[in-house]
């Protein structure tokens, strides 16, 4: 008892102690906007109405300034960005003028219209800055963040996309931070005004133009995917091929080491951010260059999805909606079986001596094991059935310890995705069939639990698979 009579004054004198700090004092005045999200989404030619509220905390304050300006490392100086205007963000113009804000009249509507040839991309972000004065004469400054998408009228959204195959998997949706997505925008521009240099996508030379550590963040989280088009320059922007959103997340899904971040049970928020742009292309009309990114910051606090047991792609008894018969992915996911004399632990191989070196390939499958912990693995034997005449497929089966590929990076990066999801990969040799079911069966190791899986599933009819655009 004599304990806690001490120690309650002494917690009691430092709680004052540090309300009394500078950084702890109370903000004057304190800014909202008035929408559902800060994040706005809008077509080509249309405007966003942004309502901005102060609140004033201390009655003494007489006014605030409202302003806008672009969150951006090109505006703020912070990124060398040859040749980019950085008073505003491609087709859109934002409000450059002031606007002050009183007790009695504490809120202004801000305007932001985008241009009828703006290439959809985005988000973009703004900083909303109010500042003024307290009664000591001090000067505070409150930022508000808001993003600014650009989409085509009835196009569905990349994070739509995400939440549908988190249905199919029948976990939990993913939330949009609109923060992440800015930064994975980034880093796409950053790929594309490199695209000369071969930068690596997963990375950002801070010494290349374009290149920001929050660019950068979102690169070595995200995955990353991009191409062009090049098209007459007379073409108007409205009917300018860009591929759309879903057939670049579905890629994304179709592909085995870009799959497992998207599907990973305990995601619960992540960002989309994609740049477009048109640049002069010498000797014919146009080029249009495009590249994506997306993040994947994990958070696994109050998660309903599971934290045990083993995660299957495609999912048992229903039917998958993707089925390429044309892919390419960094590190390349049929290497390890082209090459099996090369590795000195090989994959399995259910029909040794077929050529793997040639496209097309199949639907990878994938077994990820739920594991505190990273774990090896291994596949030690697979096959893969058509239910409608008992064919057998040929498949190629591996685990970390038998991935290989001849450059050393891409190798260790393998190995370590599929150690650090405790996965193993099963690759049909040929494309499936629309319409067809199938039976697997994969027997594998799991560090030091060996399992065995059979389990069926369906390939969607032609009309119902997703369409996938999948660029090198």
């Amino acid at each position: 008892m004599a304990k806690t009579k001490v120690l309650l004054p002494l917690a009691a004198l430092l709680l004052a102690a540090c309300n009394n700090l500078p950084g702890l004092q109370p903000k004057p005045f304190t800014g909202t906007l008035d929408l559902p999200s800060p994040l706005q989404t809008v077509a080509p030619g249309g405007q966003v109405q942004v309502p901005v509220r102060v609140a004033f905390n201390d009655s003494r304050v007489a006014s605030v300034t409202l302003t806008v300006r672009l969150a951006d490392p090109c505006a703020k100086g912070t990124s060398y960005c040859p040749g980019w205007d950085a008073s505003r963000y491609p087709g859109v113009s934002h409000p450059t003028e002031s606007y002050t804000l009183t007790p009695a009249s504490p809120s202004a509507t801000l305007t932001f219209q985008v241009d009828s040839a703006a290439p959809p991309q985005g988000p973009f972000k703004y900083e909303l800055v109010l500042s003024g004065r307290d009664a000591s004469g001090k000067v505070w400054e409150e930022v508000v963040p808001f993003y600014l998408r650009i989409l085509r009228p009835g196009e569905t959204s990349a994070m739509e996309y995400w939440n549908f195959w988190r249905d199919y998997m029948g976990y939990a949706p993913v939330r949009e931070d609109p923060e992440w997505s800015f930064k994975a925008w980034l880093h796409g521009r950053y790929l594309a005004m490199n695209a000369d240099r071969n930068p690596f996508g997963h990375d950002e030379d801070l010494s290349y133009p374009f290149s920001s550590p929050e660019g950068r963040e979102a690169g070595r989280r995200g995955n990353v995917g991009g191409g062009y088009e090049v098209v007459p320059s007379s073409t108007p922007a409205d009917q300018v091929p860009w591929p759309v959103e879903s057939r670049l997340f579905n890629g994304w899904v179709a592909l085995p080491f870009h799959r497992l971040g998207m599907i990973f049970p305990l995601t619960s928020a992540g960002g989309f951010g994609l740049y477009r742009d048109r640049v002069p292309y010498s000797g014919y009309s146009g080029w249009d260059l495009l590249r994506n990114v997306s993040t994947l910051p994990i958070s696994e606090s109050n998660n309903p999805n599971p934290a045990s047991g083993f995660q299957l792609f495609p999912v048992p008894d229903k039917v998958v909606p993707v089925n390429p018969t044309y892919y390419y992915e960094w590190p390349s996911p049929t290497e390890p079986c082209a090459h099996p004399d090369q590795n000195p632990d090989p994959p399995y191989l259910s029909h040794p001596g077929l050529d793997w070196t040639q496209q097309p390939y199949g639907l990878p499958l994938s077994i990820s094991m739920f594991a505190p912990g990273p774990n090896d693995t291994r596949v030690l034997q697979a096959r893969l059935v058509r239910l409608s005449d008992g064919q057998e497929l040929p498949v190629c089966g591996y685990g970390s310890l038998q991935f290989w590929n001849q450059d050393a990076f891409a190798r260790d990066w393998g190995k370590s995705i599929l150690k650090g999801y405790s996965s193993v990969f099963v690759v049909p040799r040929y494309p499936l069939d629309p319409g067809e079911a199938y039976r697997a069966e994969v027997r594998a190791v799991f560090g030091g639990t060996e399992k065995t899986f059979i389990w069926s599933f369906r390939v969607a009819p032609q009309d119902d698979l997703f369409p996938l655009r999948l660029s090198p």
